[in-house]
C-alpha cells in the first residue's frame, strides 16, 4: 500500500476541487461550466447571510464572476445542471440525474406518511391530486396548494422547525422519489415543482430520457413491494461512487458514500470494484486507509486563499476537514446564540493547504459594508492580511462599499 503524508493529502483534495488553480481576469460561462464539471455538484441553500450558498464556491474557485452568468446556466436551455437531492437540495449535471433512478428507493420507503393508518389514504390521495394540478405546468407549493383540496390536517404545529403544510410534504416526497422535478425558483427562492417531461425539454438532448407525462403516476402505491435485482442498480451506484472519487481526489470510505448520500454497503462494493480496475488506489496517510483517485493530482505546494461556503464541497462532509485538516467545524445557524462558540454563519478560511481560521460574516446591504463580525484562528495562525484581501474582493463582487472587521472600517479603494 502507498504511503502518503496528510500534507500531501491535502493537497490532492484541495487541487481536486480546483482551489488550487489561479483565478482568471475575466470569468467566463466556460470557466463556470468546467468548475461545476470539477465539483460534481452544487449544494443549495435558502440561507442568504452573505449570498445565496450556491454561488459561494464558484467565487472561491474563480473570484469575482457575473451571479447571472450563473443563474442563466442552471435555470435556461440547455441547462448545465438540475435540482435534485443529490448531496441535501444540489444542482447536478443531468447526465449524473439518471444514476439517482434506482438508488434513491430508500427516500420512497421513508414514506412520508403514506402507510400511516389513517392519513396513508389521504395523502395519496393527495399526492395524486398534486400530480394532476402540476399537469396544467411547473408551480410553486402555494400554486399547488391552492388547486388541490387537503382532506387531512393542514399544518403539524407541533413540529419544532419549518412546519410545512401537507401539501408541502407530499410534494417533497415526490420530489425525493424522482416522480416529479424542479423548473427552477422564484423570487421568493421557493422552489417550482414541475412533472418530469416539463423540464426534460430544457436540458441538453443527449443528457437522458427524463420521463413523459404518464411516467409520474409510477411509483404510488405505497404497499408495493421494492424491486429487487433491478438491472443497473450497481452500476448508478458504480458511476456516483466514481464521479464522487474524481471530485475529492482522496477519501476514505464514508467519504465516497456522503458525496452522493449512498448507503455504506453498495459504495463499498463500487469502491472494491474501482480498485479492481485501478481507478482508486488504495494509500496509507499517516494510519488511516484511504482511496485515491487514479489520476488526482499532489502539487508540491498550493497558494490556495478562499473562504468557503458552508455548503462546499471540500467542507459540507465535517468528519473528512477533521481528518485531514484538523478542523472541527459547524456552522452554527442551528445552535442557539448563548451556546455559539465562532458566531451564526461561519466561514472556514483557506490558506495555503491549511483551513486557517474561521470568519462569521454578514453582507450589511443597508450599509453597504461586509462586515467580519467575528474572526477566530486556529492556533499558530492568524493571517490577516490576506483574509482582509479576500474580504474586499468578496465586497466588490457583492456589489458592496467596504468592509468592516471587529469594527474596523476598510473602504475598498
Amino acid at each position: 500500500m502507498q504511503k502518503m503524508t496528510r500534507s500531501a493529502a491535502r493537497r490532492t483534495a484541495i487541487a481536486a476541487t480546483g482551489l488550487d488553480r489561479t483565478r482568471p481576469g475575466q470569468v467566463t460561462a466556460r470557466h463556470l461550466k468546467s468548475t461545476f464539471a470539477r465539483m460534481g455538484l452544487t449544494q443549495i441553500d435558502s440561507v442568504s447571510r452573505v449570498v445565496r450558498s450556491q454561488y459561494l464556491p464558484y467565487f472561491s474557485r474563480l473570484g469575482p464572476y457575473p451571479r447571472e452568468t450563473l443563474d442563466r446556466l442552471f435555470y435556461t436551455a440547455p441547462r448545465m445542471g438540475i435540482e435534485y437531492w443529490a448531496h441535501a437540495a444540489a444542482f447536478v449535471p443531468p447526465e449524473t440525474w439518471r444514476h439517482f433512478d434506482r438508488t434513491r428507493t430508500e427516500w420512497w420507503r421513508n414514506d412520508y406518511g403514506q402507510r400511516h393508518p389513517d392519513s396513508g389514504p389521504a395523502f395519496r390521495v393527495l399526492q395524486r391530486s398534486i400530480l394532476d394540478a402540476l399537469g396544467s405546468g411547473p408551480k410553486s407549493a402555494r400554486g399547488v396548494a391552492d388547486l388541490v383540496d387537503h382532506a387531512i390536517p393542514e399544518r403539524n404545529r407541533g413540529h419544532w422547525g419549518w412546519n410545512p403544510s401537507q401539501v408541502k410534504i407530499a410534494l417533497e416526497a415526490l420530489f425525493a422519489g424522482g416522480i416529479i422535478s424542479a423548473a427552477g425558483r422564484n423570487d421568493h427562492f421557493e422552489r417550482i415543482y414541475a412533472l418530469p417531461h416539463d423540464v426534460s425539454q430544457f436540458l441538453p438532448q443527449t443528457a437522458l430520457s427524463y420521463g413523459t407525462a404518464s411516467q409520474p403516476e409510477l411509483g404510488l402505491d405505497p404497499e408495493a413491494e421494492r424491486p429487487r435485482g433491478v438491472s443497473g442498480t450497481a452500476n448508478n451506484v458504480l458511476e456516483l461512487t466514481r464521479i464522487a472519487a474524481r471530485a475529492l481526489g482522496i477519501a476514505r470510505p464514508d467519504c465516497l458514500a456522503d458525496y452522493f448520500r449512498q448507503r455504506r454497503a453498495p459504495t463499498d462494493e463500487a469502491i472494491a470494484s474501482l480498485l479492481i480496475s485501478g481507478e482508486l488506489i488504495e494509500v496509507d496517510v499517516e494510519g488511516t486507509r484511504a482511496l485515491k483517485w487514479h489520476a488526482a493530482r499532489t502539487p508540491r505546494s498550493v497558494s490556495a486563499r478562499a473562504l468557503l461556503a458552508p455548503f462546499d464541497p471540500l467542507v459540507f462532509y465535517r468528519p473528512r476537514i477533521e481528518w485531514l485538516f484538523d478542523f472541527h467545524y459547524r456552522i452554527e445557524i442551528y445552535t442557539p446564540a448563548k451556546d455559539r462558540v465562532h458566531g451564526y454563519y461561519v466561514l472556514p478560511f483557506l490558506v495555503g493547504e491549511r483551513l486557517v481560521g474561521r470568519v462569521d460574516l454578514h453582507r450589511d446591504q443597508a450599509s453597504s459594508t461586509l462586515r467580519a463580525l467575528k474572526v477566530t484562528w486556529e492556533r499558530g495562525e492568524e493571517h490577516e492580511e490576506e483574509l482582509i484581501l479576500e474580504l474586499r474582493e468578496m465586497a466588490k463582487w457583492l456589489g458592496l462599499g467596504a468592509v468592516d472587521m471587529s469594527g474596523t472600517h476598510l473602504p475598498l479603494s
